[in-house]
């Protein structure tokens, strides 16, 4: 009777321990790279605007802005760009990113397409 006792002790002991649970690891965050060029020259001073977040920055020599943001959908919006025609006051992109990726926008700025009135 002893050996039963003994067995169902050792057996519920395991069972008391307290488990230790990590926390969560915080989602790495990706990145938005807009890319404002003509042809291969990047193009400086460009407004480039996160609509989710109304973060604006320039574009820098190299015709680049860049945002930090978690994984999802965003919308990504361009200002003077020159399509041919008339001037749009600004143009949208829609970009998807990924949890420690880098979702790259193409804004081409097309500067001998300029409007002649």
């Amino acid at each position: 009777m002893k050996k039963i006792w003994i067995l169902m002790i050792a057996m519920a002991l395991p069972s008391c321990k307290e488990t230790l649970s990590q926390p969560p690891l915080p989602m790495p965050m990706s990145r938005i790279v807009s890319y404002v060029h003509w042809q291969n020259e990047g193009i400086a001073g460009k407004k480039i605007e996160l609509v989710q977040t109304g973060e604006t920055k320039l574009t820098d020599s190299t015709g680049l802005a860049e945002f930090s943001v978690l994984a999802g959908h965003y919308v990504i919006r361009a200002f003077e760009i020159n399509r041919g025609g008339p001037s749009a006051r600004s143009i949208d992109f829609s970009v998807d990113t990924h949890s420690g990726e880098t979702a790259t926008v193409d804004i081409i700025d097309c500067l001998p397409c300029l409007a002649v009135e």
